[in-house]
């Protein structure tokens, strides 16, 4: 008679503690680990088959169930993306196209809402819902079904691939409140949206975020920012933060030679936050855009340690490439997003852009070489997906410029890009060592266009860089995507392998995963990622990934 059982055979168990891996069994039933065992020595372990068998292998009785000979191969539990963006893709259970990616990688759980982008906590009837709905994200809904966060869960227990744990986005919400106004903020506005985010809080939301790379959250005060690291604090929840500057020169902060890195002041705003309100800060991709931004690395490290030495509750998450996708008006100032779509045809403020980004290239090492049009939201454009801006150009016969100006004026700001020389494998290295790193992928799939190849191989090449260039052991590695992360941000079911822990689990060949894109073949799967499991259901078996059993959760 057959039990529901899975059991997981003769497996390396990395229990996602940071403990040392031992050899032994993992007993699945229902969405539940209900052993894990380890193997004595010198054990006889007999013929192994696959398929429905009698194996009496845990505990005094006989096991009827289905058995998985996991031999030379890493039993983990399922992989936490810690930061990603899937909130406004999971609600298209239909489309596996945009999950199944995620699932060739190992990961079982999102932590969404990043960026000021959250998926819900609108205002009821908002004039705004154009906007919210034209966003970043667009491709992964058909509408917005939905205000709160109440209403926006409800509607995901139709079926998931994966567990969602979801932030609520301040841009958002504040979008919701007053669009893209760059005006200073009423005080009636501002208590509109420090309410809505706060019943977000209260309805599940794990936190609030803030995307100072975007609109509206661009024109945010550190007043504001305050404010809503306050009632986070008070909500004993986490604060996740994509900073004003990633790069040693920005639009955000007005030019001085011989002055601070941008990337440093932006990075000193919010460590001075976490000191000041002792919020649990979480800062969003760390990376440093531009070559000539590398050098800021250790001077950040030693900022976010001092930070921690005098109490700040501090972490930061990272992909592995060197590249990284955003949309095309990214990098922008805010005193030219403040007058859109107005300014693209203001020639003296076109005038002052055009010297500011040459000056800003120059400086960073950076240039429209490095931006490549993943997908240019316009019939007349979609040609040139796949290209840089600077063969764009030549192609169109005109000037660098012009033909940036053009792409996101005709995009209606929404072209989607991919960016390189946000890092270097060094860096990378350097980062993931680092005891306050957690690992995420920050990717999306698009439906057209280059992709972004962390949305196909982001874990898979943390472990192969952490295999191949020694820079973290097994057991660490997998602690930061496991149980590291889901201590983070308050997993408190997932992320270990142990008793009555939800049966998330991803077996690997630590000897062969790896991932298989280049800056050419953005879309590769992985290889060495074996079998999936994601709330004791196998979504991943011989290669295929299957979710249509909507096996994800709410958390």
């Amino acid at each position: 008679m057959k039990t529901g059982k899975t059991l997981l055979k003769n497996g390396c168990i990395v229990d996602g503690t940071g403990n040392t891996r031992f050899t032994g069994d993992v007993l699945l039933g229902g969405n539940k680990i209900l052993e894990v065992a380890a193997h004595p020595p010198n054990t006889d372990y007999g013929d192994i088959a696959h398929g429905a068998m009698d194996y009496d292998a845990i505990g005094d009785k006989v096991i009827d169930c289905e058995v998985i000979d996991c031999t030379d191969k890493v039993i983990a539990p399922g992989f936490i993306d810690i930061h990603s963006h899937m909130d406004w893709f999971l609600v298209s259970n239909d489309r596996p196209e945009f999950t199944d990616p995620f699932v060739h990688q190992g990961i079982t759980s999102f932590v969404a809402g990043n960026c000021g982008y959250g998926a819900a906590g609108f205002k009821k009837d908002t004039p705004f819902r154009h906007l919210l709905e034209d966003n970043l994200f667009k491709a992964g809904h058909t509408g917005l079904k939905w205000d709160s966060h109440a209403e926006y869960f409800d509607f995901l227990k139709g079926g998931m691939s994966h567990n969602l744990l979801a932030l609520t986005g301040h841009g958002t919400t504040r979008t919701s409140v007053r669009g893209y106004d760059a005006s200073p903020m009423r005080p009636g506005e501002t208590g509109a949206v420090l309410t809505l985010l706060e019943e977000s809080m209260d309805q599940g939301a794990m936190g609030i975020s803030f995307g100072f790379g975007y609109a509206p959250d661009l024109f945010c005060t550190h007043g504001e920012l305050k404010r809503v690291a306050e009632l986070v604090k008070r909500k004993e929840k986490i604060l996740t933060v994509h900073m004003r500057a990633a790069s040693a020169v920005s639009g955000a902060y007005p030019l001085r030679p011989f002055g601070t890195p941008h990337n440093l002041i932006a990075l000193k705003e919010v460590l001075d936050l976490a000191l000041e309100t002792g919020v649990k800060l979480q800062i969003s991709h760390l990376i440093f855009v531009g070559s000539r931004s590398w050098k800021t690395i250790g001077k950040a490290m030693d900022m976010i340690d001092r930070a921690i030495k005098q109490g700040a509750d501090v972490g930061f998450d990272m992909f592995a490439y060197g590249c990284g996708a955003s949309v095309i008006t990214g990098i922008l100032p805010d005193w030219f997003m403040a007058d859109l779509p107005r300014a693209y045809h203001d020639k003296k403020l076109l005038r002052k852009l055009n010297l500011m980004m040459k000056i800003s290239f120059k400086l960073l090492g950076f240039d429209t070489r490095d931006i490549h049009i993943a997908s240019a939201n316009h019939p007349d454009l979609e040609q040139y997906n796949g290209l840089s801006l600077f063969e764009i150009a030549k192609k169109r016969k005109v000037s660098q410029f012009r033909n940036y100006i053009d792409f996101a004026q005709m995009s209606n700001s929404t072209a989607r890009v991919l960016m390189h020389k946000y890092s270097t494998d060094q860096i990378t290295c350097e980062l993931m060592k680092h005891p306050a790193a957690h690992f995420m992928t920050d990717a999306w799939v698009e439906p057209q266009g280059n992709q972004n190849p962390a949305a196909f191989g982001c874990f898979p090449r943390l472990l192969q860089m952490a295999r191949e260039k020694k820079v973290l052991s097994l057991e660490q590695v997998v602690h930061k995507m496991t149980g590291a992360s889901a201590q983070r941000v308050g997993i408190k079911d997932r992320g270990r392998l142990k008793p009555n822990m939800a049966a998330d689990i991803t077996i690997f060949d630590w000897n062969r995963v790896a991932d298989n894109n280049t800056r050419e073949l953005t879309n590769q799967k992985p290889v060495g990622i074996e079998a999936v499991f994601i709330n004791g259901k196998q979504v991943l078996k011989n290669g295929r990934a299957d979710t249509s059993s909507n096996p994800g959760a709410v958390l």
